[in-house]
């Protein structure tokens, strides 16, 4: 059985469109719109076109994700056209609902809604898109919603380093790690190979924390060489905690394909030789498992030799369950000091501490940070046009 567990709706009708799209939807607009300096090609794919393709590469099932939309009307449009497809071909098509979460309460019941509906989990959730922090208690709210309702969460991330991309978000791997660590029990899939942090679970205590994390491979291809990557996951984490993903109907193999089709990059998979099982758990049925199609759960078995069993105790204050006669002392954390006792920042600022987590990172673009923010193109240029005029006084 293969499931890609990555994929996206883009048809036609929205590339006849594009720039009204972009105003409805500035982010993601952007991401699809053609332009000399983004390093992919999106390509466009009516449902009837995906389910083509999948018979053609023998796909079985996928998982239709959505795409953070910003803006709640336009999730929930875009969750009625995910659960049509769903309900058009139920034996191939999971889908995901992607909520927009300052909505508060009203996201809650729209993800409800969509499971109800049938939908079989939350994501593509881009939280630097979607303007939401990990720790903004709207979206903890979802995560807890997800974990009652026993479903999975698929979470957009991106490596930290190399080459910028449209859609390479700004927020650290450190963000992904504090969430999971405050929820070990959900399910929860990091997409693109979780940007890089699977290397990081070679250190036991991370490999404790991400016990039930997966790993995607989505768009896969434009960033880590596919036999490097595979061998490198293989050898760091259980194959059980991966899942072929394809990002589908992007052009992902550009060298060799000029249109959405799923046979590159699983050519390109079969090429590396994997044993029967391995091939078979993590082009299908490790996500079969997961979504109750096969029994049993997936289990990180892997042994790791030459590496020291531990207990780190940290020493840092990171959290506190009760302010009540608490101050400040000197082995708290500077974020949680700021954040407990706003009036602290000053001094944290006299004394040129800095407490924002996530500075601006030195290859975003303007056009993506304004997107990010929800500014269409016609703001953008009225934003490039005053930062123009702002030059020309300075000289």
């Amino acid at each position: 059985m293969k499931i890609d567990v990555h994929t996206h709706y883009t048809p036609p009708s929205i590339k006849d469109n594009l720039k009204d799209f972009a105003e409805k939807e500035p982010y993601w607009g952007l991401l699809i719109t053609p332009d000399p300096v983004n390093h992919t090609e999106q390509g466009w794919a009516t449902a009837e076109q995906m389910i083509a393709d999948m018979d053609k590469a023998g796909v079985d099932k996928v998982v239709l994700l959505g795409e953070g939309q910003t803006r709640h009307e336009n999730a929930v449009e875009r969750h009625n056209i995910g659960i049509e497809i769903m309900r058009s071909w139920p034996d191939r098509v999971i889908s995901f609902a992607a909520v927009q979460p300052k909505e508060g309460q009203k996201a809650v019941d729209e993800l409800k809604r969509c499971i109800d509906a049938g939908m079989s989990g939350m994501g593509e959730m881009g939280h630097y898109s979607g303007g939401f922090r990990f720790d903004d208690p709207d979206f903890l709210r979802l995560v807890e919603t997800c974990i009652d309702l026993d479903v999975p969460i698929n979470l957009h991330c991106n490596e930290e380093v190399g080459h910028f991309y449209l859609g390479k978000s700004i927020y650290p791997l450190r963000h992904y790690y504090q969430l999971i660590s405050r929820y070990p029990e959900m399910k929860l899939i990091l997409a693109h190979w979780g940007g890089g942090i699977l290397f990081y679970e070679i250190m036991p205590e991370v490999r404790r924390t991400l016990k039930n994390v997966y790993y995607d491979s989505a768009g896969g291809p434009l960033v880590f060489p596919t036999d490097g990557i595979f061998k490198a996951a293989l050898h760091l984490i259980d194959h059980k905690k991966i899942l072929y993903g394809s990002d589908y109907p992007l052009i992902i193999c550009p060298d060799i394909q000029t249109s959405p089709d799923f046979r590159p990059f699983i050519q390109e998979i079969d090429a590396l030789g994997l044993d029967r099982e391995v091939y078979d758990d993590i082009m299908g049925n490790n996500a079969a498992r997961l979504f109750g199609f096969l029994e049993g759960e997936p289990e990180n078995k892997s042994e790791f030799t030459g590496v020291k069993e531990y207990e780190a105790a940290s020493p840092i204050i990171t959290e506190l369950a009760n302010v009540q006669g608490v101050k400040p002392s000197q082995f708290m954390a500077v974020s949680l000091v700021a954040h407990t006792w706003p009036k602290t920042r000053a001094v944290f600022e006299k004394y040129g501490i800095p407490w924002v987590d996530s500075p601006t990172p030195f290859w975003e673009p303007i056009a993506q940070a304004a997107a990010a923010r929800g500014y269409g193109p016609k703001i953008r240029q009225k934003i490039l046009d005053e930062l123009g005029e702002a030059a020309l006084e300075q000289g």
